[in-house]
């Protein structure tokens, strides 16, 4: 598949990504556009892509929390997209709460900007 999945890439919630993929390793920044973190700060990606399926992953650091996704890249109607599931586990709150909120698990769509 010809897609060309460097640069910069944004999904539903207005989350951005720059990617640079070499040698089917997955590098990068993300900034999020939802939870603790302000937009302002820039996290590693780190993952992989075989074929046209990707996985990367982001630590954000002081918030105390991992997110990964994994999905795949492909052309639509609309252009370059890439559909990825993920989970986002955390390490915050009270005992009960760390357990309502371990694991967070939602769906991503990245397109090109």
């Amino acid at each position: 598949m010809d897609i060309n999945l460097n640069g910069k890439w944004k999904n539903q919630y207005n989350s951005e990504m720059d990617l640079e993929i070499v040698n089917n390793q997955v590098k990068g920044i993300f900034q999020t556009a939802i939870g603790q973190p302000s937009f302002d700060e820039k996290f590693p990606i780190s993952g992989k892509i075989n074929n046209n399926v990707i996985a990367f992953m982001v630590n954000f650091g002081k918030y105390g929390s991992i997110a990964c996704w994994t999905g795949r890249f492909e052309k639509d109607e609309i252009g370059p997209v890439i559909h990825t599931m993920w989970h986002l586990s955390q390490s915050e709150g009270g005992e009960e709460e760390q357990l309502a909120k371990a694991i967070l698990t939602g769906v991503g769509t990245f397109r090109k900007v």
